[in-house]
């Protein structure tokens, strides 16, 4: 394929897509998946279900959360408590775990604090 564009789009989760919406001239999207909105979907695999997109609905502006809210049908719009915890050794402890470690016995939370401290630096490409 042979084709000059303006902008060159890597991805097309919700910064790619945002992205092309407020371009300014020709563009080309390319996507690694068979389908739009990156972290921004719902996967379902046997009787597992992902839900990615909501964290992603923290605005950090109220022009942008109007924005979307304008977008989008009032009915269709869902609000849900998050309840989200990890099991760690036999325990629940609420997401996420290490703003939580103080849910741990004392002796655990005093090792996670250690290892928290103590970790190794991964080295950079």
């Amino acid at each position: 394929m042979d084709r000059n564009v303006k902008y060159l789009i890597i991805g097309a989760g919700i910064s790619g897509l945002t992205f092309a919406n407020y371009a300014d001239g020709d563009y080309l999207i390319i996507e690694k998946e068979k389908e739009v909105g990156g972290y921004c979907r719902t996967i379902k695999k046997k009787d597992y279900v992902w839900d990615y997109a909501g964290h992603f609905f923290h605005f950090s502006t109220d022009e942008f959360k109007k924005k979307f809210l304008d977008s989008v049908n009032p009915e269709d719009i869902k609000y849900k408590d998050k309840n989200t915890k990890i099991i760690y050794k036999g325990e629940l402890v609420d997401y996420p775990f290490q703003t939580n470690i103080h849910q741990l016995e004392k002796e655990e939370f005093i090792d996670c604090l250690y290892d928290l401290f103590h970790k190794e630096e991964k080295g950079r490409l």
